[in-house]
């Protein structure tokens, strides 16, 4: 059975990226989308960016298994602890739209040049310590847009605001609503994610998906 790292590497011999034959050991730049395991990550000995695109794989210490990392990007994402990335030497950690509430290992990072929280429930401490850095790009959302992620996510609803300009914008995290987080953003209020967390709307209306008579969403 091909994995979903396997699948991912597959894409990059069809897309004339690398060469067929390449083994994960050679490979340096890694997209993976949609997957739901990290199974065989640990063979990309020599993997300097990972890409990790609208995945709910629950489990993300794989990653930590990668020396020569220094680029990690985890969005529309399941993530929720991140003790295991103080194991990582990363330059750019672009961590937005996912489930993290603790981000303080990544925010301990000597060497971070750019961090990117937007679009998750970050707890206080968390959003001070990231703001009180002095050396990285910071991106954080403002206090009232992420109260209402905190809402989202104490109230189990896998869906998050962020901001674009003055506007703000929702999207899933993880596979749970939609197949695909990533194609799912839509435009909206703190008001009506605040209505969605208390149960006063449901997320798939919010996001335009279509009830599914099983009991589910699709597009």
């Amino acid at each position: 059975m091909t994995t979903d790292v396997q699948r991912a590497l597959a894409d990059l011999v069809d897309a004339g990226a690398v060469a067929p034959g390449t083994q994960p050991g050679e490979v340096v730049d890694l997209v993976v989308s949609h997957a739901r395991s990290l199974d065989g990550l640990d063979g990309f000995t020599r993997l300097e960016t990972l890409s990790l695109l609208s995945c709910e794989v629950g489990d993300y210490a794989p990653v930590a298994s990668l020396p020569a990392l220094r680029v990690l990007a985890v969005e529309n994402s399941d993530v929720v602890d991140l003790a295991w990335i103080e194991k990582l030497e990363l330059y750019v950690a672009v961590l937005r739209r996912n489930r993290i509430r603790d981000a303080t290992a990544v925010i301990g990072l000597a060497g971070l040049q750019v961090l990117d929280l937007s679009g998750n429930p970050l707890d206080a401490r968390s959003r001070a310590a990231a703001r009180a850095l002095a050396g990285p790009v910071v991106t954080l959302d403002d206090d009232e847009l992420t109260d209402v992620n905190v809402m989202l996510a104490d109230a189990g609803v896998p869906l998050v605001g962020y901001r674009v300009g003055d506007g703000v914008w929702s999207c899933a995290t993880g596979l749970t609503l939609t197949s695909h987080p990533e194609a799912g953003h839509v435009v909206t209020s703190v008001g009506d994610l605040a209505a969605v967390a208390r149960g006063e709307r449901s997320p798939a209306d919010l996001l335009g998906l279509a009830a599914d008579p099983h009991g589910g969403t699709h597009e």
